[in-house]
């Protein structure tokens, strides 16, 4: 795999996060991949942002590297303005079901699709007072080889 097709693995798997399909909210419903301005007839939703990679060299494997490649996943989510982080935390725990569950089992190489998917950290992201929606933001990395010759 490379980084376009693990945005989109992580676009798929973003996508599968709603209440229909057992859930606790509705951000799979729209995904975007690099988009930064959401307005707030989108929402809910969740956002795929491609982070900086960070590059080693595999050795006695010809022009392949190895690739830590970071990406920060954020869901736009409908709350109660008087206890927004009620709603961010079931947000969160969606966002980690979504990187860290495959086919029911806890996985963190999506079926061995990719070396590994670290977690690095959340945030709840600051909004203004009374808004009805809130923000959860998670960061991982994701670790792969990359052949250089066949991008």
């Amino acid at each position: 795999m490379n980084a376009e097709q693990i945005a989109a693995e992580i676009a798929d798997r973003l996508a599968t996060r709603t209440v229909a399909l057992g859930a606790e909210t509705n951000l799979g419903v729209k995904v975007y991949r690099g988009r930064t301005r959401i307005h707030d007839d989108m929402i809910p939703c969740s956002v795929v942002i491609e982070g900086d990679d960070v590059v080693a060299r595999e050795r006695g494997v010809g022009p392949t590297v190895k690739i830590e490649q970071r990406y920060v996943l954020m869901a736009y989510v409908p709350c109660d303005p008087d206890h927004p982080n009620d709603a961010a935390h079931k947000a969160l725990r969606d966002l980690k079901r979504a990187i860290f569950v495959t086919a029911g089992k806890p996985d963190a190489t999506w079926g061995r699709k990719v070396k590994d998917v670290e977690y690095l950290g959340r945030d709840i992201g600051p909004r203004a007072d009374g808004a009805a929606f809130v923000l959860a933001v998670i960061e991982i990395a994701v670790e792969f080889p990359e052949s250089l010759a066949a991008p």
